[in-house]
């Protein structure tokens, strides 16, 4: 199957350029699956308390984090949200100061997108006694937003050897059928059928100014274009033996994807230093192949007092086993791990001004065994709801996270990512 070159790996081939751009990618390729261990978050409420959500989802999100929680909703709701997402990338020397040679310069990149999020309705049956609620909804779980911009130094003449950039764009959405009912006063469970579609979209592009050197001029664009299909679902629990305590969890099945993917390849290369006009290819491949996600398990905790909730989750899944016809699984084991993400929050709520706010703090593991990494993935968020005249709410949230690529072995060269997100979402509940 074709994939892209993560970004980090790019860095260590430019190490190797020191007599120009003479080096097979296929020397130090590393695979990476996009889709594999890719979190967005969904719901304001939940990113604001750090998506810690499998014992106290309260709203559409209970679709996405744990179906059994659709018991506890009452009203009939319909629900909408929009995200913010600005990505900055910054490649070059860690350390304080630049060298007086430097391999690379310092580069940075800002990538901003507004999109749609979610949509859900939210039915509850009216019943005898206990619950019965089924849920519609589609929500974005995916992005694949990156962007990344290096530029390459010739130590000996100060001149650019070599500027590359990659551009991604795309995500997944998730199209959800769920119901929840009480088995019992402090036991529910649920369940939901979901779709997922979406695309990825890279685009690599790589430029050598006239070197003296290799005695060219090259243009390189690697254009592909991944589109998702699949279908999975997801089983949950909720137990609530007293009026503080929750207890969750939840068994998402094996997402099994089709992916189709176009690539087009085109080389341009002029010759400085002769009347040979150089060498172009251009052309196009199409591909399909089946990818597998492994099974994911979820455990959640909460304690709910008359005014403040704090909840913790904790997830595990076995990227190891990710599998599927057309893919080298054997990759997949020796390249890929299993992996623990965990979450926590806490919401206040101020009555007096129908007003609640929220924190929290969750950590997502890179799925992809890497001696690169210095800081994984880290997020800190913050978020407020606002009651509006006792059928309408709007919940906001801020999320902050930052995490670091660097090769230490030659001039401290980093990769840092920083994004800020943005949740917003409206429910009107009947």
């Amino acid at each position: 199957m074709l994939r892209r070159i993560p970004l980090y790996v790019i860095i260590l081939i430019f190490l190797f350029m020191t007599e120009g751009f003479c080096q097979e990618f296929t020397d130090y390729q590393y695979w990476e699956e996009t889709s594999a261990g890719n979190n967005f978050g969904v719901g304001a409420r939940a990113m604001g308390m750090g998506g810690a959500q499998i014992a106290t989802a309260n709203d559409a999100s209970a679709l996405v984090y744990n179906p059994a929680c659709l018991a506890k909703i009452k009203r009939i709701e319909f629900s909408g949200g929009m995200t913010h997402q600005r990505l900055k990338n910054e490649t070059g020397f860690a350390g304080r100061f630049q060298p007086s040679n430097p391999y690379f310069a310092n580069e940075s990149i800002i990538q901003s997108n507004t999109r749609f999020s979610s949509a859900n309705i939210v039915l509850p049956v009216p019943t005898y006694r206990g619950s019965l609620v089924f849920a519609l909804g589609v929500n974005r779980m995916k992005s694949f937003d990156r962007a990344f911009h290096s530029v390459y130094i010739d130590p000996s003449t100060g001149t650019t050897d070599l500027d590359a950039s990659i551009l991604e764009t795309g995500g997944i959405n998730m199209w959800s059928l769920g119901g929840a009912m009480d088995l019992s006063p402090s036991i529910s469970v649920g369940a939901t059928f979901n779709y997922w579609d979406g695309e990825d979209d890279i685009i690599q592009e790589y430029y050598i100014p006239p070197n003296d050197k290799l005695g060219y001029e090259v243009w390189e664009k690697n254009h592909y274009l991944d589109s998702y299909s699949g279908w999975n679902a997801k089983l949950g629990f909720l137990v609530q033996p007293n009026r503080f305590l929750s207890v969750g969890g939840i068994i998402d099945f094996p997402t099994k994807y089709t992916i189709d993917q176009e690539y087009s390849f085109y080389y341009d290369s002029l010759n400085i230093t002769s009347p040979d006009p150089g060498y172009t290819e251009e052309y196009t491949a199409l591909g399909e192949y089946d990818l597998t996600h492994p099974y994911s398990f979820g455990a959640g905790v909460a304690l709910a007092f008359k005014y403040v909730t704090f909840a913790g989750d904790i997830y595990y899944s076995d990227w190891a086993q990710m599998g599927g016809k057309g893919v080298d699984e054997k990759l997949i084991k020796e390249n890929y791990q299993e992996v623990f993400r965990w979450h926590l929050g806490a919401e206040f709520v101020m009555p007096e001004l129908s007003t609640t706010v929220r924190a929290g703090y969750y950590v997502d593991p890179i799925p992809f065994k890497t001696v690169y990494l210095e800081k994984d993935r880290r997020y800190l968020t913050f978020g407020a709801g606002f009651l509006i005249d006792q059928v309408l709410t709007l919940d906001i949230a801020w999320n902050h996270s930052f995490y670091e690529f660097r090769d230490d072995w030659s001039q401290f060269i980093k990769e840092s990512y920083s994004t800020d997100k943005i949740f917003v979402s409206l429910a009107y509940r009947l």
